[in-house]
């Protein structure tokens, strides 16, 4: 399985354009024939690949989802480092000190989400009304059967870090110019 970062345009966008602009940042709009996905936007739309390597695993959007689900269980670390014979304030020095560097992101992730912000603001200001985004995890080819579980629409001031690393799979996020 790997996750891919596709895109949904307008078919009047100036393709070519924002495809030098993406590339700028790392990531490029290539068609993408996908049925499933096209039977979902509007006729009006198109889909594309934005990911110029092999996939997006790892990539910071929709991180919030995974780091929580991956999260330690505090309560069950406190009982095991109690029951090694660590004092309790040895043991909540310890968990801050781990809570706070599991919390804070690290420099990769803040240049991807700054990265990822610049390109949507950029492609937003080169003339495109709106900029879909969407995160999934293939299991087989890219033209795969997927059912978008919905879309939200985000104004272009509103695409903030925060709000990038909180994106769920299969909802299609469709930020708009002068929104």
């Amino acid at each position: 399985m790997c996750h891919f970062v596709t895109a949904v345009l307008s078919d009047k966008a100036p393709h070519a354009e924002l495809d030098a602009i993406a590339r700028k940042y790392g990531r490029e709009i290539q068609p993408l024939a996908n049925p499933s996905i096209q039977r979902q936007i509007r006729r009006d739309q198109q889909y594309f690949r934005t990911t110029v390597g092999h996939c997006d695993c790892g990539t910071v959007l929709g991180s919030d989802h995974e780091r929580a689900r991956l999260a330690p269980n505090w309560a069950a670390e406190e009982q095991r480092l109690l029951k090694k014979g660590w004092s309790k304030t040895k043991v909540d020095r310890s968990l801050a000190q781990k809570r706070d560097s599991s919390a804070s992101p690290d420099q990769a992730s803040i240049a991807e989400l700054a990265s990822w912000r610049s390109l949507i603001a950029e492609i937003l200001d080169s003339g495109a009304r709106e900029f879909g985004l969407l995160l999934h995890s293939y299991r087989g080819s890219l033209d795969e059967d997927i059912q978008l579980k919905g879309t939200e629409q985000i104004a272009a001031g509103d695409a903030t870090s925060e709000m990038l690393r909180q994106m769920r799979e299969d909802v299609l996020y469709v930020f708009r110019a002068g929104a």
